[in-house]
């Protein structure tokens, strides 16, 4: 890994002489945004995936001094994620905008991946049949995410299928990284709140017994009747969470 300082910004680097300024200068003609918000851009780039923040110079300077760790999150769990042999996009490089000597600004740049789609999209659509993989297959990759996740103290906050990816259903890749924190010990509580969010993302046009079967594989070593109590536990959650979510939906 590289890092490099100059007057106008800092840089953490997997790629030899990799240039920001360079990236800086094709983003905004070349870019093509995927999704914005007030405090986040997304773009795509050639081979670039690349996610700045939009913070004006005081709030991102403030940020960056006080809340330097999360403002580099992406980038130091990409890096830990790839060296625990989880897929994610290959991270590329994090920089830092500097004014008056105060990072404010960062740029998170990874691999692009090519004709992905998340994995809700995957199954429902029936992508996966013209993939030639079956369903099954499909969730044993994603029962060894899960299990290699949490083995190695990954907490994502929002593990649903939108945040999975995939190309070919062999490989799923983790997204969204700025919602991935570590924790040790890793304890039922998260297991569950990850299990609440994939049964919601795959329960309305998944086998029951499929995503039943997951649940109690990767979490086998609990006995059958306390499983069958945190199963019930994980649906009755998951509605709620259906619920709460149809509230929050404006209505214009």
């Amino acid at each position: 890994m590289e890092y490099r300082k100059k007057s106008n910004y800092q840089l953490w680097s997997n790629v030899k002489n990799f240039d920001p300024d360079d990236i800086l200068n094709e983003l905004y003609t070349k870019g093509k945004i995927i999704k914005e918000t007030s405090k986040t851009s997304s773009f795509h780039l050639g081979v670039y995936f690349i996610k700045k923040t939009n913070y004006h110079f005081i709030e991102g300077a403030f940020r960056h001094v006080l809340l330097s760790k999360r403002c580099r999150n992406a980038w130091n769990i990409s890096n830990y994620l790839i060296k625990s042999g989880i897929h994610t996009p290959q991270p590329i490089a994090h920089f830092e905008t500097l004014k008056f000597y105060l990072p404010y600004q960062h740029f998170f740049i990874s691999e692009y991946l090519q004709e992905n789609c998340n994995v809700e999209v995957f199954i429902k659509n029936n992508i996966y049949i013209k993939k030639n993989i079956t369903i099954d297959n499909f969730f044993h990759t994603l029962k060894k995410l899960l299990i290699l996740l949490w083995e190695k103290g990954i907490y994502h906050k929002d593990l649903s299928g939108k945040n999975l990816l995939t190309i070919s259903g062999d490989n799923i890749y983790l997204i969204d990284l700025d919602s991935v924190c570590l924790i040790s010990p890793f304890q039922i509580k998260y297991k569950i709140k990850n299990l609440i969010q994939i049964y919601d993302s795959f329960c309305d046009f998944v086998n029951e017994e499929i995503l039943k079967d997951l649940i109690f594989t990767v979490l086998s070593n609990i006995s059958i009747n306390e499983l069958k109590t945190i199963y019930s536990r994980i649906k009755r959650l998951q509605e709620q969470r259906r619920i709460k979510h149809i509230k929050n939906i404006k209505i214009y």
